[in-house]
């Protein structure tokens, strides 16, 4: 990996960030709470995996499909 390259993960870590922001009483059908809610925590790399690769547009087509899932659980 390259230095300042985010490091991709994985559909399941996606899910645990979005899962313990829902713990934590954040609107996770509010993609800015979320990322405000990572940055916060200071968890820069995570906020990255809900971009679109190579892009600086959210994947807010990705990123509803992970809540409907996590909440479907």
């Amino acid at each position: 990996m390259k230095k300042g390259e985010a490091q991709l993960a994985t559909k399941q870590e996606m899910l645990t960030k979005l899962r313990e922001a829902d713990q934590a009483g954040v609107d996770v059908a509010s993609p800015k709470a979320v990322i405000t809610h990572l940055l916060e925590r200071g968890d820069k790399d995570a906020v990255l995996w809900f971009y679109k690769k190579g892009s600086v547009e959210f994947d807010f087509d990705y990123y509803r499909k992970l809540v409907a899932e996590l909440k479907a659980h």
